[in-house]
């Protein structure tokens, strides 16, 4: 079976499923009569997190329950830990790249459906790794990317002893192959960036560059003001400028 073809099935039998759910549904009424809030679509979200973080640090947790405010179900909103220790989930965004193709498949299987991926920082380079040199596309809906360095970012020299930090140099050999004017087909991206992110810099390289913005149907970025890098996980106001998105 073709990825495109995979991504299909899944995407149908995702909306199926959503139908089935019923109260839990986006848009529905509760027995007091008031709607619920939107949830803009039915496919399960893959939270990933980035350099020196996990999935269990506090923002994520903030995170976590912003999904559930906009009508997820907790057992929707999945999350990958790249290592158990704050600080040393420094290695190559090629190397978590599997760790996330693995993750997205159970994701997908568990489900029945396609997966949304919000992604931070490395661990947007980690995602569409996965989804364009690897065979995640097959499982991907949307990648949203928050303060993500696309095209590099100078502070990484400050890391220039591990191998995640060398990647993110601007030039480097891993970013060179990544941003080759393709992104993956079927996948809807969107990439956020704050004007003040003090861990990319220049700030606006955590945007995606040309020719890959322009390679496939729907691919956007947006400016989300100021906020600092962390920030973009736990600010509310950044999340609903992309959790529509999620369609």
């Amino acid at each position: 079976m073709s990825q495109r073809t995979r991504r299909g099935v899944l995407r149908a039998v995702g909306a199926v499923g959503a139908s089935a759910i019923g109260a839990n549904a986006v848009g529905t009424a509760t027995a007091s009569g008031s709607a619920t809030v939107q949830r803009p679509g039915p496919e399960p979200v893959l939270l990933v997190h980035g350099f020196g973080d996990t999935g269990e640090t506090p923002w994520w947790d903030v995170a976590r329950h912003y999904f559930e405010d906009v009508g997820y179900p907790e057992s929707a909103v999945h999350y990958i830990n790249l290592g158990e220790v704050p600080g040393t989930t420094v290695d190559s965004p090629e190397v978590y790249a599997e760790a996330v193709q693995a993750k997205l498949e159970s994701v997908s299987d568990e489900h029945g459906s396609a997966v949304d991926v919000v992604a931070h920082s490395m661990g947007g380079l980690d995602s569409r790794w996965c989804v364009e040199k690897l065979d995640g596309a097959q499982y991907v809906d949307d990648l949203v990317t928050l303060g993500t360095p696309h095209r590099g970012t100078y502070a990484a020299y400050l890391a220039e002893l591990t191998p995640g930090g060398r990647d993110m140099q601007p030039g480097s050999e891993f970013l060179t192959d990544l941003n080759d004017g393709q992104l993956a087909e079927g996948v809807s991206y969107a990439a956020l960036w704050s004007s003040v992110d003090e861990l990319i810099d220049p700030s606006y390289y955590a945007s995606l560059p040309e020719p890959e913005l322009s390679s496939v149907e729907s691919a956007l970025n947006e400016n989300t003001g100021y906020q600092e890098h962390v920030q973009l996980v736990y600010d509310r106001s950044v999340f609903d400028q992309y959790y529509p998105l999620l369609d």
